[in-house]
């Protein structure tokens, strides 16, 4: 018997559909996710119980009964002893699912363990579909019409289901879907469905006697045609060549390759649908994209998903709510989640389709940009947002939410593009302009093409990404022209940098003035330990606070801009001078003054001299006690989490000094921490060619046996936007056969700011197996700990290895043993080995070595 109609057959105990319908649902999974998934799915006609492991969900199943159970894959533990078949044992008739994530191993034999393993995407549309699948494989309604899906691959029957089912709804009313995953499997279920099919739907390469058969759903649609002429068939298959074979039985091909696969499906049944009588057909026209408040505060106009960037919103107003003494022990500060208004993924899935702007991906960015500019939202959308224009007259900030954002096996923080508008302007017309123009300009950068390409490295066909967008008010005030807050900062509960006293667990916190786009494209900020806010490791005296301290920030312009505002230009941001807002508050406030005589620093605004931002007021005098707070905070959602989070905030000052500071959470999601450990040994030590106490990542590498680094020799500083170039073109080169290479060079990687590093983004180096920072005094620069472009580079696995000058470290990759140069681009060298070196990071202790292997051979 097939995989997967061994898992759809019904069995004695089942019951008709009307005595079977799912209530009661128990969902395992780590607790980060259920938050997301409620609001996801609000208003549910199921009741939602949590478990965060095999061992508490057999307590639950012990107490009282349940219909269907989800197991994430991830919380599978064979430590403990509990099976899904003793699970099933407890409650008996329980319908067992396990999700899995796009690209899973399949090493485990899950497939004697659950009833049904689905592909999980994160959308309601799927965990609808799912729930409404059990259902129709428990009714036993002889008299009910039915779809046939022949379909062996977990992929494909998760990413089509939700179709499908749109389709049956809209074609078939009342019909179920049945599940074949074989040829016999798929002739029995024809046998016995008989007249009672609406539509059958096949792939090509299936399962046959055993053995996998080319074309196996070739024989079954033949067959079909053969003996119910005009049942409504279809051929699908990943093989191009076989569209002539599917005119041949006839039937319609649908492409499995293309990257319109529901868009095309979606065509199928509509032409299915206008050649069938109305009656009975339900007409979705009306309140296309309803309004709905979920219990944690959130307002979601659609259907959809809300996204990975609102789910953690979600999780962040359950640990508030859990947590009212956090705001109680701090009474000077208010803290609040924006009131948020999220469009949800299917608003943006209709707007693409509806506009055939998936063709573009590829197409020159400006082409791309204006395509997505110039398309139309849907009419509902737009009346949605004129509402909400009339009761909001405050700046407003439109963020990504794709569905891949801020998962916790790849937070992909910072690929998508965010938009502020001021939306002051005196005309109503064009503040609803620059607000569907900044939601479209969102919707765009899902097609850039460093997302595309995060997209292929984490998923599988037919699996993309799709995007929400949230709109909130900006946090901050306005001062004279400009609007903005005190302080934008983020937080990791993990530090995997610890200096002074500071201890990884205790984490570490990036503080800006101004907006936090200085955050995000790492530039300057200031680095603090929130259990030791005084210490300053990052600053070696007096010189160093006045060279490399944060001298410029980002506002919102809110008076004198143009009328079309600068969306291409820093999100319609200015980068403002220290200099130019001395008078004003925040200014006032975080700032201190240099001393000349003295060559000394005072912790006041209000003395003579060149000012510097050190944030004192807050780090060394707790006015207010922000450090304590954020790390309280940090510590209540990584508990609730069940593992190390990260956390986005600003803080405010108040326009009276009687008033508490306003602290706006604007973000959390899951931290990136590697799993495996790679001890170094005193052997390893002795042989490496580069030794680092300050790396991040936790593997072993074996496999690397390019290298692609910046010669020391003819290193220029204001030459590494030339640099950028220059690895962006090898990199396209390795990529072509891919090939993973070490990347090394000096300063930061990454840094918008081209003399503080090389400022490359993640598309130019994506084939990057490991990335080594030298900080040898060629370029002065604090690690990129704060920046997004840093957290997709660990989020993708990628070890991050910083060379320090200091007897402890070390790194000589010029001297190596069998290495010849490949290419020499003047700033930039590629060279490659005969054998691979050996790569280890020790995450827990922090440390790396990088081995000439082919030198330990010789020797050996």
């Amino acid at each position: 018997m097939d995989k997967i109609t061994q898992k759809t057959k019904t069995g004695p105990e089942n019951s008709n559909r009307s005595g079977f319908q799912v209530r009661n649902i128990l969902f395992v999974s780590a607790p980060y996710h259920l938050p997301g998934l409620k609001v996801d799915i609000h208003p549910s006609p199921w009741k939602i119980t949590h478990a965060v492991s095999m061992e508490e969900a057999a307590e639950l199943l012990d107490k009282a009964p349940f219909d269907l159970l989800f197991i994430e894959i991830e919380a599978l533990d064979d430590s403990t002893g509990i099976t899904v078949q003793h699970l099933k044992s407890l409650c008996p008739g329980l319908q067992v699912i396990f999700l899995v994530q796009p690209g899973w191993c399949k090493a485990r034999p899950l497939e004697r363990d659950a009833d049904h393993i689905f592909i999980w995407s994160r959308t309601p549309e799927l965990f609808h579909a799912m729930v409404r699948f059990v259902e129709d494989q428990r009714c036993k309604d002889t008299t009910r019409r039915a779809v046939l899906l022949v379909e062996d691959s977990f992929e494909y029957t998760s990413f089509l289901l939700p179709a499908i089912y749109k389709g049956i709804d809209a074609t078939f009313p009342g019909a179920g879907l049945i599940l074949s995953g074989s040829h016999e499997a798929a002739m029995d279920r024809f046998r016995e469905l008989g007249q009672r099919l609406d539509c059958v739907l096949s792939d090509t390469r299936l399962p046959c006697r055993g053995i996998e058969s080319p074309g196996a759903g070739i024989d079954i649609l033949s067959t079909i045609h053969r003996e119910m002429p005009g049942l409504p068939i279809m051929l699908m298959s990943a093989e191009r060549a076989n569209k002539t074979m599917a005119q041949s039985i006839p039937a319609p091909f649908l492409d499995k390759n293309t990257n319109q696969l529901d868009r095309d499906l979606h065509e199928f049944f509509r032409s299915l649908a206008a050649n069938r009588p109305a009656q009975g057909r339900k007409n979705h026209a009306k309140d296309q994209y309803p309004v709905q408040t979920s219990p944690a505060g959130l307002t979601r106009i659609g259907y959809g998903s809300i996204g990975g960037k609102a789910r953690g919103l979600a999780f962040l107003a359950q640990t508030l709510n859990r947590r009212p003494d956090l705001e109680t022990a701090y009474p000077e500060m208010a803290i609040n989640i924006p009131d948020t208004l999220i469009f949800c993924t299917d608003i943006f899935d209709d707007f693409v389709r509806d506009n055939d702007l998936a063709e573009l991906t590829g197409r020159p960015l400006a082409e791309l940009v204006q395509a997505f500019i110039d398309a139309p939202l849907p009419r509902e959308v737009l009346r949605h947002l004129k509402t909400y224009l009339a009761a909001n007259c405050a700046p407003l900030v439109v963020r990504s939410s794709s569905l891949l954002e801020d998962a916790v096996n790849h937070p992909c923080a910072g690929l998508h593009k965010t938009y502020m508008i001021p939306n002051n302007h005196a005309d109503p017309d064009i503040r609803l302009s620059h607000l569907a123009t900044a939601v479209k300009l969102v919707y765009a950068s899902a097609y850039y093409k460093k997302a595309q390409a995060f997209v292929r490295s984490t998923t599988v066909q037919p699996f993309r990404d799709s995007m929400a967008v949230m709109i909130q008010e900006v946090s901050g005030s306005r001062y004279k022209d400009f609007f903005y807050p005190a302080i934008s900062g983020t937080a990791h509960s993990l530090n995997f940098y610890p200096a002074a006293n500071a201890k990884a667990d205790e984490g570490v916190m990036n503080l800006a003035l101004g907006l936090g786009r200085t955050l995000a494209q790492g530039e300057q900020s200031f680095r603090v330990f929130p259990k030791h806010p005084q210490a300053t490791p990052q600053f070696s005296g007096t010189r160093d606070f006045l060279e490399n301290t944060q001298n410029r920030f980002y506002a919102l312009r809110m008076e004198g801009y143009p009328e079309t505002l600068r969306f291409g230009i820093c999100s319609n941001l200015e980068r403002r001078d220290l200099a130019q807002a001395i008078e004003e508050a925040p200014v006032k406030a975080l700032t201190s003054t240099y001393m000349p005589v003295e060559d000394r620093i005072r912790d006041t605004w209000y003395c003579k001299g060149p000012k510097i931002l050190t944030f004192a007021q807050v780090l060394k005098y707790g006015t207010p006690p922000l450090t304590a707070m954020i790390n309280d905070l940090m510590k209540a959602l990584a508990h609730d989490a069940g593992g190390p989070i990260e956390l986005e905030f600003t803080a405010d000052i108040p326009e009276k000094s009687s008033k508490p500071w306003k602290v706006s959470l604007l973000q959390v999601r899951p931290m990136f921490t590697p799993r495996d450990t790679s001890l170094i040994t005193k052997k390893d030590l002795d042989e490496a060619v580069c030794v680092s106490t300050s790396a991040l990542g936790n593997c072993t590498l074996d496999t690397i046996r390019d290298i692609v680094y910046v010669n020391p020799e003819t290193f220029e500083g204001g030459k590494t936007s030339d640099m950028a170039q220059q690895i962006s073109r090898i990199n396209a080169d390795l990529a072509k056969n891919n090939r993973r290479f070490l990347l090394a060079g000096p300063g930061r990687w990454g840094s918008s700011d081209p003399w503080l590093g090389i400022p490359v983004d993640w598309q130019q180096i994506s084939g990057a197996g490991a990335i080594v920072e030298i900080r040898d005094g060629t370029i002065h620069a604090d690690a990129s700990k704060g920046s997004h472009f840093f957290n997709t580079i660990t989020s993708q696995g990628v070890p991050y290895i910083t060379v320090n000058a200091g007897a402890a470290d070390r790194i000589d990759l010029e001297h190596l043993d069998g290495c010849r140069t490949v290419r020499d681009e003047g700033f930039i060298r590629h060279m490659r080995l005969k054998r691979p070196l050996l790569i280890k990071v020790d995450g827990k202790h922090s440390r790396s070595v990088i081995i000439n292997a082919g030198k330990s051979a010789e020797t050996t």
